[in-house]
């Protein structure tokens, strides 16, 4: 069964959900040392998906901090850094993890990543699904050889458009 469940300051809603499983802890993923590890599993009725959540901008961080942080933050998107160097290969070692350990569903897999950072509008955040899927080796349903099912999408949101597209599970910024 589903639940709320915390990364940092962002508290999902997934209680509409089969299960989900806080994925990025040694219980779930004892690989660590080798392997990088998306922050949640999700599992729907008709699909799983794998959920990465990116928070630049949480409390914790010292105010004297935030705005480098920020910035640096910014410039990871632009350089497409934070695609080939960290979203990328979460997605794609938290599948060889599951497909090694034969716990990949036979469901529509999909993969989300929450930018919590405001400073990020509409026009700033429709194109980074590219990046994404090109680091995640996401490839057009038509155009793949492969014979085994892999992610069939993958999408940027922010708090906003998250709690817009994804209304049935919603999140919000909790202290």
């Amino acid at each position: 069964m589903g639940e709320k469940i915390r990364e940092k300051e962002l508290e999902f809603d997934f209680r509409s959900a089969l299960q989900v499983i806080r994925f990025d802890n040694e219980e779930q993923h004892g690989m660590s040392h080798c392997m990088k590890a998306v922050d949640f599993l999700v599992e729907w009725e008709d699909s799983f998906w794998f959920v990465e959540v990116k928070d630049p901008c949480h409390s914790h961080i010292p105010p004297q901090h935030q705005e480098a942080q920020r910035k640096e933050f910014i410039e990871k998107i632009k350089s497409e850094k934070l695609f080939s160097g960290e979203l990328g290969p979460k997605l794609k070692d938290s599948f060889l993890y599951l497909h090694l350990e034969g716990r990949l569903p036979t469901k529509t897999m999909k993969y989300f990543v929450l930018l919590a950072i405001d400073s990020l509008g509409p026009e700033q955040l429709a194109p980074l699904s590219v990046p994404l899927q090109q680091a995640s080796c996401i490839r057009a349903v038509n155009d793949s050889p492969w014979q085994e099912s892999y992610i069939e999408a993958a999408a940027v949101f922010t708090e906003k458009t998250w709690n817009e597209k994804l209304a049935h599970c919603p999140v919000q910024r909790v202290s």
